[in-house]
């Protein structure tokens, strides 16, 4: 008997290390990720742009003007395993075929962007404030500055806490966004075939909390959408394998006017802008160009 009491000791000993171990493991790569090499690169031309954010935090971007002047600005925010290059690529020709500029940034902890942790928008909206300020700086003189954040997946979710905290931003792109950070780690983790998903993925974001010395589930997108009242799209792929259809239907719905829903026939999580190609891409700016027209009818201070 007492060898059969220090095996199961034992054995739970282990079982409880290996938890710990997947526990850990997950929340640091929730707030580390790996700085990302981009395979492919922009060639269109952009001039490097830089700010400084509230807690001393240096932070990139890339800037490409429209062909003639404007204020209207597309700022555009990647996701958790893309880079602005990936962002660029595949969005700017549409957008500024239209006649907006394009500004991509490197989140906190991506690229050359400093910040010891990612947050998934708890210290990321802050950052979006200092975005604007220095991108109202860039517009030319006279023109009104009409900024529009277009956030894919981990960017959406950025994108709609910084523009329920600020309302300079005219309107949101939100493509396939994380509508709920432990359901996407909860999916995640059942992909992998890891058991008891439901409880790991509660404890890795709440270890990923403390790591940060920040919430990153709370305020949680769904209950942001009812603060924001300025014109939305919500673009989704039809086959996407992290947040289902039916979440982003559901977010577009939690809005104080239900958003349009684009969705796109046979599109995942990570390639929707290249599954949905120039169609896509034209039913978006058609979109903001139609619901944008009269915003910022003042000059640029």
């Amino acid at each position: 008997m007492t060898w059969l009491i220090a095996a199961l000791g034992f054995g739970a000993g282990v079982l409880s290390g290996i938890a710990l171990a997947v526990v850990e493991f997950g929340a640091w790569a929730l707030v580390m990720p790996r700085r990302i090499s981009e395979t492919r690169s922009w060639t269109g031309g952009s001039d490097s742009i830089r700010v400084r954010a509230a807690d001393g935090a240096e932070l990139t971007g890339r800037w490409v003007p429209a062909p003639d002047p404007t204020g209207r600005t597309v700022v555009l925010i990647h996701g958790f395993i893309d880079g602005p290059a990936m962002m660029l690529i595949d969005r700017a020709p549409a957008i500024l075929d239209r006649g907006w500029n394009v500004a991509a940034i490197d989140l906190r902890g991506y690229g050359e962007s400093q910040g010891p942790y990612s947050s998934f928008g708890a210290r990321e909206a802050g950052d979006l404030k200092a975005w604007l300020d220095e991108l109202a700086h860039l517009v030319p003189a006279g023109e009104p500055f009409v900024p529009v954040v277009w956030g894919r997946s981990m960017g959406a979710s950025i994108a709609l806490r910084a523009a329920a905290e600020d309302d300079r931003i005219e309107a949101l792109v939100l493509e396939a966004p994380m509508v709920d950070l432990r359901h996407s780690v909860r999916t995640v983790m059942r992909n992998r075939k890891l058991p008891m998903a439901p409880a790991f993925s509660r404890l890795v974001v709440r270890r990923a909390a403390r790591i940060a010395g920040a919430s990153l589930a709370r305020p949680g997108s769904l209950e942001l959408a009812p603060r924001f009242d300025r014109p939305v799209i919500v673009v989704h792929g039809s086959d996407d394998d992290l947040i289902p259809t039916a979440l982003g239907r559901r977010l577009a719905d939690a809005f104080p006017s239900p958003a349009p829903f684009l969705e796109i026939s046979g599109a995942r999580h990570a390639d929707v802008a290249r599954v949905g190609g120039r169609q896509m891409l034209e039913q978006v700016m058609d979109f903001l160009d139609t619901t944008t027209l009269t915003a910022g009818r003042g000059t640029n201070a």
